[in-house]
């Protein structure tokens, strides 16, 4: 799990040199969303978007590309 979350990050760094910082973000939960839909069923679905938005997250601490 830590190699892809290290390549996924990498490569989300790499699109912030192009687009707005929120883009890039809303296209990985947009993803994500997606993903979770298609694999879980809706009770697990369901769940997990309430585990996402009870769950407090710390920002990076990386100067801002744009």
């Amino acid at each position: 799990l830590e190699q892809i979350y290290n390549d996924i990050f990498a490569d989300a760094t790499k699109y912030m040199r192009d687009y707005e910082v929120q883009a890039v973000a809303a296209t990985y939960m947009a993803i994500a969303m997606r993903l979770y839909k298609t694999h879980l069923d809706e009770d697990e679905y369901e769940s997990m978007i309430q585990t996402v938005m009870e769950s407090e997250v710390k920002p990076y601490k990386v100067p801002k590309v744009h």
